[in-house]
């Protein structure tokens, strides 16, 4: 058994999992096991056992099942190693060097940095209550904070002086590069000696997943800047690694989404307010390592960004951020605030915050917003810009099966928004049997091919996103197609048999019958694969064809009406392009 094995099943058996268990959940025994209500999901009759024998819970209403350390990182959204080295701490074990990793080398003793931090917190608290500092009091009744509120979220305030925390810490025997090394103490060129860093400032504790203060962020309350200091980058301390207020949302009810507005107040205000998954960056804009954070509370957190340009500016960063990290299930959203409204202003105003939250935008139609909003795509090359900005966001994608559906959805849209943005298009009426035409064949025959030889839409599946089929029900039918092409990675299916399934009958035995199967061979099941590919290539090369002339038609029309120098250069275009087709 390897070392790392048999330390966790000693850990395991060290530890009561009723009396972890039992501190989050109301256990009552019955017999051997332990019986309550399940803290995965909502119940009112318990169906959630304990077994410590086996040690193990189960859920028989919502299947969860685990061990003592599964059950610290489902229930404290904790790390893996996070959950072990809670457990050993509590158990008294040491850990495995081979499981804490071989290129750490030796842990530096942070215990003096995080006990120095401790300490300069409970100061920061009782200074803010103190008559003395009520300037610091009279700001926070100010912005509706109340007194359980500073409470929970430990604000406290940092004298105007130079040498007063560094004093009161040496006093607490606290050495001098303890103080520089946490980043209380700063050291400039203009003052040798080391000063207070924080100085006037309202404070706000800033705490690692473990809930230990590791940092703290401070509003100027006088005149000056800057408005907001934070701690330096140190060993305990990196900025882009951890969201303000996480361990409180941590609390946080299933049901209630993870937000991540933009600075202290506003988590403060929100969680005031009943909104217990409000998360904030630290002076930020968000990272990789917050997003993954944020997606242990919530695998769709809601992103709340103010309306103004400097707003869609870091909206647009997050959501190209976020692109390689997508996976199935996790995702954001996004909520863009009224011009000179924050979190903290709205949900002074009844339900308008909510209202918000309600219509928050998916990542998809953010990106899409983002390619489109305030611009035209009334030429070739537009489109063909829009069509490169969207297939290199699906290419960042690192998870094959969702950049592929993210490609359909870009695709999906720029049909339906910029290729028939003309709403009247968008239903055709389906031609009657005795009105058949060559082209109602050349399109029977297209899908009739991918019918019977799927394994085209592989190379087809682009050119079959942009065609117009004139009948109602083969659009459907296309649309389902690209459906089955983005999300039938295991082929266990056919896709015959997923257009059956979809209520395609009808066209299906059209599409497969003699009458339509006459006019092309290569259209046949019995076909081979070159064969069906050249048919596939010599009716689409038609179509286009046809919808080129169609074009030029249309421009022909357009210059007879209005000749401006526009509408010249496009039917230009469009009769070059028509000559190379024929």
């Amino acid at each position: 058994m390897l070392a790392r094995d048999k330390f966790l099943d000693t850990l395991r058996s060290r530890l009561s999992l009723s009396e972890i268990v039992g501190e989050k959940v109301k256990l009552t025994r019955k017999g051997r096991e332990y019986h309550g209500l399940c803290p995965f999901h909502h119940e009112k009759t318990p169906s959630f056992t304990v077994n410590n024998e086996k040690e193990f819970y189960h859920c028989f209403g919502c299947g969860a099942h685990g061990d003592v350390i599964r059950f610290l990182t489902e229930i404290h959204k904790l790390t893996f190693m996070e959950a072990v080295n809670e457990l050993a701490a509590r158990a008294g074990l040491t850990i495995p060097t081979e499981m804490i990793g071989r290129n750490e080398g030796p842990k530096e003793n942070l215990a003096p940095l995080l006990e120095a931090l401790q300490e300069t917190n409970l100061w920061y608290q009782k200074n803010l209550v103190q008559g003395k500092f009520n300037e610091a009091l009279r700001y926070t009744e100010s912005r509706g904070i109340r007194p359980e509120t500073l409470q929970k979220f430990e604000l406290g305030y940092a004298p105007d002086g130079y040498h007063i925390l560094e004093e009161h810490l040496k006093e607490k025997g606290f050495a001098e590069s303890v103080l520089l090394e946490t980043g209380l103490s700063a050291q400039g060129e203009e003052r040798k000696a080391p000063y207070d860093r924080f100085r006037g400032r309202l404070m706000f504790p800033i705490h690692n997943t473990k809930k230990q203060v590791v940092a703290f962020g401070g509003r100027l309350l006088d005149k000056g800047e800057p408005k907001y200091l934070n701690s330096p980058e140190t060993p305990l301390f990196s900025k882009g690694k951890l969201l303000y207020g996480y361990v409180f949302a941590k609390e946080k009810a299933a049901s209630d989404p993870v937000l991540i507005v933009e600075g202290y107040m506003d988590v403060i205000s929100l969680h005031q307010a009943g909104y217990k998954g409000a998360v904030a960056p630290l002076g930020t804009a968000l990272t990789e390592d917050q997003i993954l954070l944020a997606w242990r509370l919530d695998p769709e957190p809601i992103l709340c960004f103010d309306g103004d340009s400097a707003g869609l500016k870091a909206a647009a960063r997050a959501a190209e951020r976020v692109l390689p990290l997508l996976k199935p299930g996790y995702s954001l959203r996004f909520v863009f605030l009224p011009q000179g409204e924050d979190p903290d202003s709205l949900v002074r105003k009844s339900t308008e915050f909510q209202k918000l939250l309600l219509g928050a935008q998916s990542l998809l139609d953010t990106l899409w917003m983002f390619l489109t909003q305030g611009k035209t795509f009334d030429t070739p090359e537009k489109k063909t810009a829009l069509q490169q900005q969207y297939t290199l966001w699906t290419q960042a994608i690192k998870h094959g099966d969702v950049g592929k559906n993210y490609l359909f959805a870009f695709k999906d849209l720029f049909y339906k928004k910029i290729v028939r943005k003309n709403e009247g298009n968008t239903h055709f009426t389906p031609l009657k049997r005795k009105n058949v035409n060559l082209l109602s064949i050349h399109e029977h025959l297209l899908l009739a091919i991918l019918i019977n030889h799927p394994n085209l839409l592989d190379e087809t599946s682009d050119d079959l996103t942009f065609l117009e089929f004139k009948e109602a029900r083969l659009h459907e039918m296309r649309e389902t197609i690209l459906q089955f092409y983005a999300n039938n990675t295991s082929q266990e299916e056919t896709l015959k048999d997923f257009l059956l399934k979809s209520g395609f009958e009808d066209e299906v035995e059209r599409l497969l019958s003699p009458q339509v199967l006459l006019h092309g061979a290569f259209a046949k099941a019995s076909a081979s694969f070159e064969e069906a590919q050249e048919g596939w290539k010599e009716i689409f090369s038609r179509l286009e064809r046809r919808s080129a002339k169609e074009d030029l038609c249309s421009a022909q029309d357009s210059l007879a009406k209005e000749m401006s120098p526009e509408a010249w250069k496009r039917f230009k275009m469009l009769k070059k392009s028509t000559m190379l087709h024929d």
